[in-house]
C-alpha cells in the first residue's frame, strides 16, 4: 500500500466520532502519532515518560486534508455549543424518572 503523503495531527480535545466521520466522508486515514524514541526504556519496555498519542489524519492532497480539518473544527464548535442543551434534556429526564417513583 502506498503511503499519504500529507498527515495532518488532531488536538486530544476532538471527540474521536468527529475525527471518524471527516476520515470517512473525505476518504482519508486515521493513524497514532509515532512515539518518541525515549519515550519507552529498551531493557524493561515500559514507559519512562508520559506520553498520549494524537490522532493524525492522512491523505494525499493537502487540500482534502485542509478541508477535512476545516469540517472537523466545525463540527467540533457546534458539538461544544450544543452539549449544554444535550446537559439539560439528560438531567430533565433523569428528573423526570425519579419523580415517577
Amino acid at each position: 500500500m502506498e503511503e499519504k503523503k500529507y498527515a495532518l495531527p488532531i488536538p486530544r480535545g476532538i471527540t474521536t466520532g468527529i475525527i471518524f466521520e471527516a476520515a470517512e466522508r473525505f476518504g482519508l486515514e486515521v493513524d497514532q502519532e509515532a512515539p518518541p524514541e525515549d519515550a519507552f526504556d529498551v531493557r524493561t519496555d515500559l514507559p519512562i515518560k508520559d506520553f498520549v498519542p494524537r490522532i493524525l489524519i492522512r491523505g494525499d492532497s493537502p487540500e482534502t486534508v485542509i478541508a477535512a480539518q476545516e469540517y472537523i473544527l466545525k463540527r467540533h464548535e457546534e458539538w461544544i455549543a450544543n452539549l449544554e442543551d444535550w446537559r439539560k434534556m439528560r438531567r430533565e429526564r433523569f428528573l423526570k424518572k425519579v419523580k415517577k417513583y
